[in-house]
C-alpha cells in the first residue's frame, strides 16, 4: 500500500474549512448567559460554499464584544435593533450575512477548530449621483469675476 504520510496537524486541518469569508444563515439562536453570568445569544451558523451549506459553527454574541455584536447586526439587517440597544435570539433566527472564519489553534484536549473572527458589514450605499461641473456650471464658491 502506498500513501502520502501526513502529520497529526494536517489530518486535523483536513476536517476544517479554510480561513476566509463565507455566506451564512442563522440556523438557531438561543438567549442564554455566559459563565460569568452575562446575557448573551448563542447562534448556530450554517456556512455556505457556493449554493451548498457545508459546515456549521457556533458563535456567541455578547455586549462585552461591541464591535462583533454591531457587525453581526449590520450584516444581518438588524442594525436598528443594535442602535436601540435590544436584541434577542428570536430576532436572529433565519437571518443571513457574511462572516470571516479563522482556524483556532489546538488547545488542551481539543484540536484546531473553525471559529468566527468577525462579521462582514454591508457595503455602504453609493452616494446619490450629482451633476459634475461643466464649463457653464462652476462649482459652488467659485468667483466668476476673476479677470484672466
Amino acid at each position: 500500500m502506498k500513501f502520502e504520510p501526513k502529520s497529526q496537524e494536517q489530518i486535523e486541518r483536513e476536517n476544517l474549512l479554510p480561513e476566509g469569508t463565507y455566506d451564512f444563515e442563522v440556523l438557531d439562536a438561543v438567549d442564554t448567559t455566559s459563565k460569568k453570568g452575562n446575557e448573551m445569544i448563542k447562534v448556530n451558523l450554517g456556512l455556505y460554499q457556493g449554493d451548498a451549506m457545508t459546515w456549521k459553527v457556533f458563535d456567541y454574541l455578547l455586549p462585552s464584544m461591541p464591535a462583533k455584536l454591531r457587525h453581526f447586526c449590520d450584516t444581518t439587517g438588524l442594525l436598528s435593533k443594535y442602535e436601540a440597544g435590544t436584541l434577542g435570539a428570536v430576532d436572529c433566527k433565519g437571518r443571513a450575512g457574511k462572516v470571516k472564519i479563522v482556524i483556532k489553534p489546538a488547545e488542551g484536549k481539543y484540536g484546531p477548530q473553525n471559529q468566527v473572527d468577525d462579521y462582514v458589514c454591508r457595503q455602504a450605499k453609493p452616494l446619490a449621483h450629482t451633476e459634475a461641473p461643466t464649463a457653464t456650471t462652476a462649482p459652488a464658491g467659485v468667483d466668476d469675476d476673476i479677470p484672466f
